[in-house]
């Protein structure tokens, strides 16, 4: 035993040493803690961390705080006490009257059956879902939504502190006798069914409860105990034999999940299987904590009673940090040993068997770091106002001070100084001195503003400045041309990369390698501030403004293996300086410093990522009840919630609607909105890295947008498209058919007209009259008579060609047939034309051979029958610019004397009405025709014949 405890000794000694130098993040009123008075800390089912406070609940998801107070429902803010159980449930525990638990964000508390009494549940238990109130000699249990006692047994164990043991078998009750100090086990009966003497195991500063169904424990401030129901085996440990520790102030033993934690005002630990306490964390005493929380992923969380809330991730607990808050502004290797340049402190020497820094030469001023001429075997360590010089072996004076202000002399602002061709040169921000190294008199004065470092390669002294790389030949500068491109971005620091090629570090442009000839990017480093770089075997470590980035050469390039940021445990993303030492990176940031393992896995401490709420239309989108009627202009409102407890809390959500968004669209937003989403069934997606969540919810459509309605009415509109299409093709072929049949009919129309003005016996008696002249030696007169004959037959076959004529052609036509007519009936008859001087006869137009025929009736029908002489008038009357009147009269015998028995009208009268129907039905034309005769009642009746012709 003395053996262990030695062990134990050196191992806090150690550990102490080491917690020291951890970096806690603390949570206090600053940050949304209601109260800096913790009384202790959990986690949930769900993975939040849950603080109790004297003011309040506080519900933490790594980035907000939820404060449940009596506003939100609880009964009383100082609770100092909770249990978790696998259901999702917090039940709170306080001095009240009312007591029960947070679920889903609302307050559920219950009253005491013995109304306003105040339960006091200080040895409270939890058994799987359940939970028991217990104090001094008072246990409860909740009876429908009411905390009812637990009474003893009829047969009274006595005036002893009596517990109820839950869910065994075996056991029923426990009870502590103050006056023998005896604990007894009964059973169901109240029977005894064993005793041990276990002195000062219950009293006032006791901790005690039920912890599963056959394990129940007590712990005072030196020993823990345990009892096992099945086996009746009562086991005491002492903190002493266990850790070390004569005592422990307010201990107690959690149930965590499927493991028992122990916990006091020093230490947090696991109890394994054999109830020793395992994996111990001990607290740095001057956070002063009392209670330690580990939750599911190894993070130590700490409560105390004045300053809230301490944090250390699994990761950070094999990180050593140092320089807290201190600006860390170079690393340098200096005869062998690692010198750290810290803000106002000075310079500190890195002891690597213990990993720390040790005080070296303390200045108060600003540092700018050191340098080492091996050549020399001297170093010298800059300051504003002193230079130390030291050599190997030797205590670092201090030469050269702020006293020395003859110009002569380089004493101020020198950053680093080089060995070039056995000169020494220093850089300073206006340019380069060549000095005595001696007495540190200026040499020569190189002037070059913007000058950043300093460094000789190849032979060649290389500037790094504001405006890319120079280089001093013979105490001048010049510049360096590169072959492939010009170069002239910012340059903060250089290093060689090999025997032939230089590290070249950019303020926000990145790094890039050169052979002073040629010069290519450093992938992975594009658009970075690259303050310094730590070159080793085919290895690159640059410090960034975003933390360390850890290169190594591939097939002659260089590719990106890690980055390193606060997540990894470093004090803060803008890195000043870097250095590899062994297997530990060294860091030196704006807030510190940080030794971490190169090799350390990085932790990721996102728990989850759900969806805490959704809406459609203000009514709840849940698993089961996820289907809603269509609304216009619906809104579908999402929340969902982080918990993560990485140290760059920024986490960005990858999300999508289906089936109206196919792409992911990537936000760092946890409210998700849509609007007038249409009837179907959509399905959320959110994920976060490997984490995915879905749910889904339908919107129902309306009687009238639903599927078969839409169908019923496509296959109507189709139908009634159909049919009118159907009617309208239909209507047009009947026009099609129509035009034809009229066509055809005009076309027959026509050649009946002209075979009835081509009539055969006027043909026939034309050349009998022509024979006739001939054989009398006529001949004047047959030539004259066959002249006119050939010109009228030849205006027919002319004019029977086109549909419409003016009406002077017309007139013509009449004039030409009336003189042949004329010569056949030997002056028979005398006609006569009369026309209106206001009638275009030129302009207005009419059918063609619309009244030849008229007129040949009037003579063959009318004149011819006659005895005396007769007379035709053809009268053309003027109506409109349109329209027209023209008549036809004769003095013959009339209509009634030419009429046949069989045939009550001429065969050419039937020809003109059917030709003036289809005349007036091409829309063209509107033509009227009348007969009449003039003296009814005498023998030479006479006739007229009426026409109005009106060109539409």
């Amino acid at each position: 035993m003395k053996h262990k405890k030695w062990h134990i000794t050196l191992l806090l000694l150690l550990l102490w040493n080491v917690l020291f130098a951890q970096q806690y993040t603390n949570y206090s009123t600053k940050d949304g803690l209601p109260s800096n008075h913790v009384y202790t800390i959990m986690q949930d089912a769900k993975g939040y961390m849950w603080f109790l406070t004297d003011k309040g609940m506080v519900k933490y998801n790594g980035k907000t705080f939820k404060t449940f107070t009596t506003k939100e429902g609880l009964p009383i803010n100082d609770v100092w006490d909770a249990f978790v159980t696998p259901d999702g449930k917090i039940w709170y525990l306080s001095k009240s009257s009312r007591l029960g638990f947070i679920e889903n964000d609302s307050v559920f508390s219950f009253p005491n059956m013995a109304k306003n009494e105040i339960m006091n549940p200080i040895f409270s238990s939890q058994i799987q879902n359940s939970v028991y109130p217990n104090g001094p000699n008072k246990m409860f249990t909740l009876k429908d939504t009411i905390w009812e006692q637990i009474k003893e047994p009829e047969n009274k164990l006595g005036n002893k502190d009596f517990v109820k043991i839950i869910n065994n078998s075996n056991v029923s009750y426990l009870t502590y006798s103050y006056t023998t100090d005896n604990l007894i086990v009964y059973d169901e009966n109240s029977t005894i069914l064993k005793q041990f003497h276990a002195k000062n195991t219950v009293y006032h500063k006791t901790s005690r409860g039920q912890i599963t169904e056959n394990l129940f424990f007590w712990v005072s401030d030196k020993k823990y105990y345990i009892l096992n129901f099945d086996t009746l085996e009562f086991k005491t440990f002492t903190f002493k034999d266990e850790i070390d520790i004569d005592s422990v102030k307010h201990a107690r033993i959690n149930v965590v999940g499927d493991t028992f934690q122990i916990s006091g005002a020093s230490f947090v630990g696991y109890l394994d299987e054999n109830f020793h306490i395992s994996k111990p964390f001990f607290f740095p005493p001057h956070l002063n904590a009392h209670f330690g929380f580990i939750d599911n992923k190894n993070t130590i969380w700490l409560s105390t009673f004045n300053k809230g809330v301490y944090k250390l991730p699994d990761l950070k607990q094999n990180i050593i940090y140092d320089f807290e808050g201190d600006k860390i502004q170079n690393l340098n290797r200096i005869h062998n040993n690692l010198i750290a340049s810290v803000y106002n402190q000075g310079f500190f020497k890195y002891a690597e068997s213990d990993k720390t820094f040790k005080p070296y030469l303390s200045v108060n001023d600003y540092i700018y770091g050191a340098s080492e001429i091996t050549a020399l075997n001297t170093a010298y360590y800059f300051t504003p106002n002193i230079i130390f010089k030291e050599f190997r072996g030797e205590r670092p004076i201090a030469t050269f001070k702020k006293e020395s202000l003859n110009p002569e002399y380089a004493t101020r602002h020198l950053k680093k100084v080089v060995l070039f061709n056995s000169e020494l040169y220093a850089i300073y921000s206006f340019g380069i001195y060549k000095i005595d190294d001696e007495t540190f008199k200026i040499k020569a004065d190189i002037s070059q503003r913007g000058s950043n470092d300093l460094l000789v390669f190849n032979c060649r002294l290389i500037i790094a400045t504001n405006s890319g790389l120079k280089e001093i030949e013979n105490d001048a500068v010049k510049n360096v041309i590169f072959k492939t491109q010009t170069f002239k971005k910012p340059v903060l620091s250089i290093k060689p990369l090999s025997e032939t090629e230089l590290l070249i570090n950019t303020d926000g442009f990145g790094s890039f390698i050169s052979d002073l000839d040629t010069i290519r990017p450093l992938n992975g480093s594009e658009f970075l501030i690259v303050q310094d770089a730590f070159v080793k075997d085919n290895t690159i470590w640059l410090a960034t403004n975003t933390g360390v980035l850890h290169l190594e050469k591939n097939n002659g390039e260089y590719q990106l293996v890690k980055s390193y940021g606060v997540n990894d445990g470093l004090p803060n993303n803008n890195v000043n300086s870097i250095f590899v030492d062994n297997q530990d990176l060294i860091v030196g940031t704006n807030n510190g410093l940080a030794i971490l393992p190169i090799h350390q896995e990085t932790q990721n401490l996102l728990l989850d990522v759900f969806i805490e709420k959704a809406t459609y239309n203000d009514e709840v989108i849940t698993e089961c009840d996820n289907t809603f009627l269509y609304t216009s202009n619906n809104v579908v409102n999402l929340k969902s919630d982080i918990i993560n407890f990485s140290e760059d809390n920024e986490i960005l959500l990858n999300y999508k609607l289906e089936p109206i968004q196919n792409e992911w669209i990537t936000t760092s937003s946890t409210i998700f909105n849509f609007n007038n989403l249409k009837p179907d069934h959509y399905t959320f997606n959110l994920e976060s890295g490997t984490i995915k969540k879905q749910l889904s919810f339908t919107i129902l459509p309306l009687w009238w947008q639903a599927l078969w309605v839409k169908i019923m009415l496509v296959l109507i509109v189709v139908a009634v498209i159909a049919y009118l299409v159907w009617v309208v093709s239909k209507s047009v072929q009947l026009k099609k058919n129509n035009a034809l049949i009229q066509e055809k009919m005009m076309i027959e129309i026509q050649l009946k007209a002209l075979r009835s003005q081509m009539n055969p016996h006027f043909v026939f008696n034309s050349l009998a009259a022509i024979q006739y002249y001939i054989n009398n030696n006529e001949i004047e007169a047959s030539e004259t008579y066959l002249v006119k004959f050939s010109k009228l037959i030849r205006q027919f076959f002319e004019l029977s060609k086109e549909t419409e004529i003016s009406l002077n052609e017309e007139i013509k036509l009449i004039q030409n047939y009336l003189d042949i007519e004329k010569l056949r009936f030997k002056d028979k008859f005398q006609y006569h034309i009369n026309c209106d001087d206001t009638v275009n006869t030129k302009q207005v137009k009419l059918p063609t051979m619309l009244l030849q025929p008229i007129v040949e009736n009037a003579i063959n029908h009318g004149i011819f029958n006659k005895v005396e002489n007769g007379n035709v008038f053809v009268n053309v009357l003027y109506i409109s610019e349109k329209s027209f009147k023209v008549e036809i009269i004769d003095d013959g015998v009339g209509f009634v004397n030419t009429q046949k028995p069989n045939n009550r009208k001429i065969k050419s009268s039937n020809v003109l009405e059917d030709r003036l129907k289809f005349l007036n039905k091409t829309g063209q034309w509107s033509i009227s025709c009348t007969e009449e005769e003039l003296n009814p009642k005498l023998s030479d009746r006479g006739s007229v014949s009426t026409f109005i012709i009106t060109q539409l």
